[in-house]
């Protein structure tokens, strides 16, 4: 079977890119562009089509999906090679390169160009534009921006707290403000805690143990060698709408919708790796008893009884 078929078969049979460029010893843009040449139609994830018809996606990904591949497509049947259609359209052979992959996100008078370039069907240029515009904007949107010290910013952030509905909050290192005031009746409060950030404040254990049983709160607390993938930094997620982590720098903010989801997504898979509820006061009783055991006993000398410390030296 020659190279061509069976990179067409794989892909027809699940096989990704990917693995069809392992399996093949050819490069990710030599297989995928044998797939766009024999008219095969990427996978993309969120989206769907019916025959040859491009229908309405949603994931920002399978836009730029969809858009790469359509540009990569355009220029296999117009018979250019790359250099010569950056030529033409006044562009780098390698920036046509990096679009085609989907590695940079064009400007849409650059996809405006290449689609006079390709002399495409005009349906077709409408469409690649309509799509260049919706990756320029999905990119925009995507964009994390660290606010430091901005005004305006943090009073967006403090607005959008202060509208949520459900306020999300993962802290790894100490306990979230928000955690030790009193619970608002109109909004549901999730909080997972490291086990490291339950230990940082023995003296607010009572409280902790007296706000989990508030209807409003549903308090979490991963243990020490619990077997779960726990991000680097801590976030906090204000219904689906915004993801704030709170560094040093200032917060990054993250509005798109599908990092939203995602961090929602992985915030609920913590939540179901930590106890809450009876465990969870459980563990706070032994952690109290702990705690007790520790205060009252005796602290070993340093030194044996009678001995110098300075006869040691």
């Amino acid at each position: 079977m020659d190279f061509t078929t069976t990179v067409v078969k794989g892909y027809a049979k699940g096989q990704t890119i990917r693995a069809l460029a392992a399996a093949t010893g050819r490069s990710y843009g030599t297989v995928r562009s044998t797939l766009v040449a024999q008219g095969v139609r990427l996978r993309g994830r969120g989206h769907r089509r019916s025959g040859k018809a491009m229908l309405p996606i949603r994931d920002a990904r399978a836009r730029r999906e969809e858009l790469s591949a359509e540009l990569l497509r355009a220029r296999l049947a117009s018979g250019l090679t790359g250099a010569a259609a950056g030529r033409r359209a006044g562009i780098s052979q390698s920036k046509v390169s990096k679009v085609e992959t989907g590695n940079l996100v064009p400007k849409v008078a650059d996809v405006a160009r290449l689609a006079d370039v390709y002399r495409v069907a005009p349906e077709t240029r409408h469409r690649l534009l309509e799509l260049a515009e919706e990756v320029v904007r999905d990119a925009a949107h995507r964009r994390a921006v660290v606010h430091r010290g901005v005004a305006g910013r943090q009073v967006a952030v403090a607005r959008a707290e202060a509208a949520a509905e459900t306020v999300r909050i993962l802290a790894l290192t100490n306990l979230p403000p928000q955690l030790l005031r009193t619970p608002a009746r109109d909004r549901r409060l999730v909080v997972v805690l490291a086990e490291s950030a339950l230990r940082s404040e023995p003296e607010n254990w009572p409280w902790l143990r007296e706000i989990s049983l508030a209807p409003t709160v549903e308090l979490g607390v991963i243990p020490w060698l619990t077997r779960v993938d726990v991000p680097d930094a801590g976030f906090q997620v204000y219904d689906e709408s915004m993801v704030v982590f709170g560094l040093l720098a200032g917060n990054v903010v993250i509005t798109d919708p599908d990092d939203v989801r995602g961090h929602v997504q992985a915030f609920d898979k913590l939540r179901r790796s930590a106890l809450t509820g009876p465990r969870l006061r459980t563990h706070l009783d032994h952690l109290f008893a702990e705690r007790h055991r520790t205060a009252t006993t005796p602290v070993p000398p340093t030194s044996w009884p009678g001995e110098d410390l300075r006869d040691i030296a």
